[in-house]
């Protein structure tokens, strides 16, 4: 079985309006031999409850076709945004 990573991946709104560089971290590590499925509930869990620094204000979690989330800005005027996904660890 595989070990994932979920991952967030943020870009914030620069002071000029323009998209600033996205930043990419690991939120969590979900080993214990799970499944894709196991890790896919994690995932779930995650994203309900991660609250990105460029978005302090109210925000919604929408799940995209690829089965990734989107914590996105409430009132659809920060320029913000952040993709949490699950990836699957690769060792060398």
């Amino acid at each position: 079985m595989s070990t994932w990573l979920i991952i967030a991946e943020e870009t914030a709104a620069a002071t000029d309006g323009a998209a600033s560089p996205r930043q990419i971290k690991v939120l969590r590590a979900v080993n214990g031999n799970k499944t894709r499925e196991e890790a896919l509930v994690e995932l779930r869990k995650v994203a309900k409850s991660y609250k990105p620094d460029s978005l302090k204000t109210s925000r919604v979690v929408g799940r995209d076709s690829d089965g990734s989330f989107w914590v996105l800005s409430n009132s659809g005027k920060s320029h913000a945004s952040c993709n949490i996904r699950l990836i699957e660890r690769i060792y060398p």
